[in-house]
C-alpha cells in the first residue's frame, strides 16, 4: 500500500471513530437531558416551577431539537404566571409570561404533525396567560382579529364586550352589545342579554335590605324598566317560547311597581292613579310568571291547600279587583280631563278680558 493509500485510510478509521465518538457522546446527552426533565416534572408537581424551569433549561442545551421539553417549561411558566397575582409582580410576572408564550409557540411549530386538538390547546393557553398578565390590549386585539376572520359568530360579540369590559371600558362594551342586536335583529338572545345590560342598574347594592336601587329616583327606575321591558319584547316576538325573557320582564314589572311612590289612603287624583298603576304593575309581574308556569308546565297552586309540590301562585288580583280599579281609573282621567278642559277655559277667559281692557284703555 502506498503512503497516499495508508493515510487516506488513516483519516477513514479517524473519522469513523470520531462519528462513533459523537454518537455516544450524543446519545448520552439525550440519556441526561431526559434525566433533568424528569427532575424538572418532579419539581413541578411540588409546584416548585422556577426550579423546574432551571432544570428544562439545562436539557435544552444538551438536546435542543426536542419538543416535550417546551410544553413541560411552557406549563410552568404559566403556573408561575398565575401564582403571582400583586402589583408589584406585575415585571417577574412578565418575564415568566413571555417565556410560557414562546416555548408554547415552540412546541406547537415543532409538533411533527399538527392536530385541531394541538391548535385549540395552544390557544387555550395562550389566552390564560394573557388573562393572567392583564394584557387588554392583546387579548382585544386577538378578539377583534377572531371577529373579522369570522363575522358571523354571534357568541364573538359578547365575548368582545366582556374583554372591552375588563379593560374598564364599559361604553364599548355597551356598543358591542347593541351592536348584537343590529348585526343579529332575528336573534332573541341578543335583545335578551341587551335587556339584561340595562337592567344592571336597577339592582340595589349588596348591602342593601331593599329591593331595588334606592341610589336612583323612582321616575329614573320607571324609565330603565320600561326600556328593559321594550327589549324583552323584542325577544318574545322572535321566539314566545323564550322562557328567560319572561323570567326577566316579570322582575322589571316588579321594579316598576316598587318605583311606584304609593301612599295610604290616597285622596288626590295623581296618588290615587299611582297606587292603581302599582297594582297593575304587580299583576303585570304576575302574568309574566305564569307564562313561564305554562312553559315549565307547572300547576296552578290548589285553592285554600298546602301545595304538596311546586305549584304556580295565584294572581295578586281577583277579576273583580282588576274591573274596579279599570272603573275607578275611567273616572279619575275623565275628571283630570274636565279639570283641565275647565281651567283651560279660564285661562282663555281671562287673557279675552285682559285684550278688551287693554283697547279701552286706549
Amino acid at each position: 500500500m502506498g503512503r497516499s493509500s495508508y493515510a487516506n485510510g488513516r483519516r477513514a478509521l479517524a473519522a469513523l471513530a470520531l462519528g462513533s465518538l459523537l454518537s455516544v457522546l450524543g446519545g448520552c446527552a439525550k440519556i441526561e437531558a431526559r434525566d433533568l426533565i424528569r427532575e424538572g416534572n418532579a419539581l413541578y408537581k411540588d409546584a416548585k416551577f422556577p426550579e423546574a424551569i432551571e432544570k428544562y433549561d439545562a436539557a435544552e442545551q444538551l438536546e435542543p431539537d426536542g419538543v416535550t421539553l417546551f410544553w413541560n417549561r411552557a406549563c410552568a411558566a404559566e403556573s408561575q404566571v398565575l401564582k403571582m397575582k400583586e402589583p408589584e409582580q406585575r415585571a417577574e410576572r412578565k418575564t415568566f409570561a413571555d417565556m410560557a408564550l414562546r416555548d408554547f409557540q415552540k412546541w406547537y411549530e415543532r409538533l411533527p404533525e399538527k392536530t385541531d386538538h394541538d391548535a385549540k390547546e395552544l390557544e387555550t393557553h395562550r389566552l390564560a396567560i394573557l388573562d393572567a398578565d392583564e394584557r387588554c390590549d392583546d387579548l382585544l386585539q386577538y378578539w377583534l382579529e377572531r371577529h373579522r376572520a369570522e363575522p358571523k359568530e354571534e357568541a364573538l360579540y359578547k365575548r368582545i364586550a366582556r374583554q372591552y369590559s375588563d379593560c374598564g371600558k364599559d361604553d364599548k362594551k355597551k356598543e358591542w352589545y347593541v351592536k348584537r342586536t343590529e348585526d343579529f335583529a332575528d336573534s332573541p338572545k341578543a335583545w335578551h342579554e341587551l335587556a339584561i345590560l340595562e337592567f344592571e342598574v336597577l339592582f340595589p347594592d349588596s348591602e342593601s335590605a331593599l329591593p331595588y336601587n334606592e341610589n336612583m329616583s323612582g321616575q329614573q327606575r320607571l324609565e330603565v324598566a320600561d326600556k328593559v321591558i321594550g327589549l324583552l319584547d323584542k325577544a318574545t316576538a322572535i321566539d314566545s317560547k323564550f322562557r328567560d325573557a319572561y323570567v326577566w320582564r316579570a322582575m322589571a314589572h316588579s321594579q316598576k311597581q316598587f318605583a311606584r311612590r304609593v301612599v295610604e289612603d290616597p285622596q288626590e287624583w295623581g296618588d290615587k292613579l299611582e297606587a292603581i298603576r302599582a297594582r297593575e304593575d304587580s299583576m303585570a309581574a304576575w302574568r309574566q310568571q305564569k307564562a313561564v308556569c305554562d312553559l315549565d308546565e307547572i300547576p296552578d297552586c290548589p285553592k285554600d291547600k298546602v301545595p304538596e309540590t311546586a305549584c304556580c301562585p295565584p294572581p295578586p288580583m281577583t277579576p273583580e279587583d282588576q274591573a274596579a280599579d279599570e272603573e275607578l281609573k275611567r273616572q279619575i282621567e275623565a275628571e283630570m280631563k274636565a279639570a283641565e278642559a275647565a281651567q283651560l277655559e279660564e285661562e282663555e277667559g281671562k287673557g279675552k278680558r285682559g285684550k278688551r281692557k287693554g283697547k279701552r284703555g286706549k
